[in-house]
């Protein structure tokens, strides 16, 4: 059975000691949370953007200051506690003890403690020793204690040069990310301007195509009025030639009229030819009953001849007219009136040169015949009259062409263009004799010129 002493001695320790274990029972939770966060950080257990080593820093410093706070308070405590002055034994409601005693506080209880318990109870000596182990270990414990907080001061010391060090790279970092950024701005900036300066360009070339287009327009409208043209040509030639068939028709009615009327004519010349010669057989009876000199019956005979000579040549220059307009009709007849038309576009990439010969083309149309030799670029007139024909050029670089309409070995027209995605027209009406050569010829060109797909050349008989 204890004495009361040692009792109230233990039970003061415990409760001394469940106090200091709720005050360290928050902050050593803390910690283990912190020292739990920072060892699954170190093994990369957890997101590395969940956590970052700032805030991981922050918290471990949070968690050491907060415990040399408390072992800080509790030393205060227990100094204060040892710097009182000790009561006597028999002061039994005093405070007779600390937590940590010091070497002479701790003899003097052990003397009171053990001349109290001798004279109370003969068998307390094996407790007492007991009692002086544990204070003993609990003063080893004091040391102990001391020492490791000396050693967390010295960790929370170099915890905070490190942390200064830290927060020093940081601002270095820093900088370095500001400079980054105002770097990474720049870059910006300059990628910006040159999305403008394509935009610009882009609209550049946008306004380029519409203007091409418009070209391209305005040829296809020119390409319309000629064919409107090329029809009433042809309306009128389909004109001419009614006009003329009915011209053929009233000559040759014309010509029969007038073999007719120079049957007629023979008819009645030579039976006024017989009349005549009855007459002059009447008449030679009658002078020669009469008496009539003979020169002037020859004289009236020479001139009734000289009339009838004129008369007879009249009649000829009537059939060698007749004749004449009866060839022209077989021939007006005979001839068949079958237009010709050829169209040629070229390929989408056409390098030229000066002096050569276009002849690359992507298509060639003909109607009416084939004419256009597709390997020299060189068309032959299939017979003569007028050919109607129209040019146009479209440039794919920015290099200067001239090409020119050349036919039966003279230059006939001259066509420009000078810019990319531009075109340049031309139309010219040519004379052509049977068999003659056209072909389209390059008399200037830069270096690397060439024409696009948009060029072509027309050739139409008139």
């Amino acid at each position: 059975m204890p004495s009361r002493i040692q009792v109230k001695l233990v039970t003061k320790h415990k409760k001394y000691l469940e106090e200091q274990i709720q005050v360290l029972e928050p902050v050593i939770g803390n910690m283990k949370n912190v020292v739990a966060k920072s060892r699954a950080w170190l093994e990369e257990k957890t997101d590395q953007s969940s956590v970052s080593y700032i805030e991981l820093s922050q918290e471990l410093d949070t968690a050491a200051t907060a415990l040399l706070d408390v072992t800080s308070h509790i030393l205060d405590e227990d100094n204060m506690d040892v710097n009182k002055p000790t009561p006597s034994l028999p002061q039994p409601d005093t405070q007779t003890t600390a937590t940590f005693l010091t070497v002479e506080s701790t003899r003097q209880l052990k003397t009171q403690v053990t001349h109290t318990a001798v004279e109370e109870h003969p068998c307390l000596e094996r407790r007492l020793a007991y009692i002086e182990t544990t204070l003993s270990s609990l003063h080893d414990t004091q040391h102990k204690s001391t020492d490791d907080i000396s050693e967390i001061k010295q960790r929370r010391d170099n915890f905070v040069t490190e942390q200064s060090d830290n927060w020093v790279n940081i601002d270095q970092l820093t900088k370095k990310q500001k400079h980054n950024f105002k770097n990474l701005r720049k870059q910006m900036n300059e990628q910006d301007n040159k999305v403008n300066e394509l935009n610009k360009e882009i609209e550049s070339l946008k306004e380029k195509e519409s203007k091409s287009n418009k070209s391209l327009e305005k040829l296809s409208q020119d390409m319309n009025e000629y064919e409107n043209k090329v029809r009433k040509i042809n309306k009128e030639m389909q004109d001419i030639r009614d006009s003329m068939k009915e011209e053929i028709k009233s000559n040759s009615d014309l010509i029969v009229s007038l073999q007719d009327e120079k049957n007629k004519i023979l008819d009645k010349t030579s039976t006024q030819f017989e009349k005549l010669q009855s007459k002059h057989n009447v008449m030679y009876k009658l002078l020669q009953q009469r008496l009539m000199p003979i020169d002037k019956l020859i004289q009236i005979f020479n001139q009734n001849l000289e009339t009838r000579e004129e008369k007879l040549n009249k009649l000829g220059e009537l059939e060698n007219t007749i004749s004449k307009l009866s060839n022209d009709f077989h021939l007006i007849e005979s001839r068949v009136c079958n237009r010709y038309a050829c169209q040629v576009t070229l390929v989408y990439s056409t390098p030229v040169s000066t002096g050569s010969i276009i002849s690359t083309f992507s298509e060639v149309r003909e109607y009416n015949g084939q004419h256009f030799n597709h390997t020299t670029g060189t068309f032959v007139s299939p017979h003569d009259g007028l050919y109607l024909v129209c040019v146009t050029l479209n440039e794919r670089e920015d290099k200067q062409i001239g090409v020119g309409v050349r036919a039966g070995g003279e230059w006939c027209k001259f066509i420009h263009v000078k810019c990319a995605a531009t075109s340049a027209a031309g139309s010219v009406v040519v004379d052509m004799k049977k068999g003659q050569e056209l072909y389209f010829k390059v008399f200037l060109a830069e270096q690397g010129a060439k024409l696009s797909g948009f060029s072509s050349f027309t050739i139409v008989s008139l």
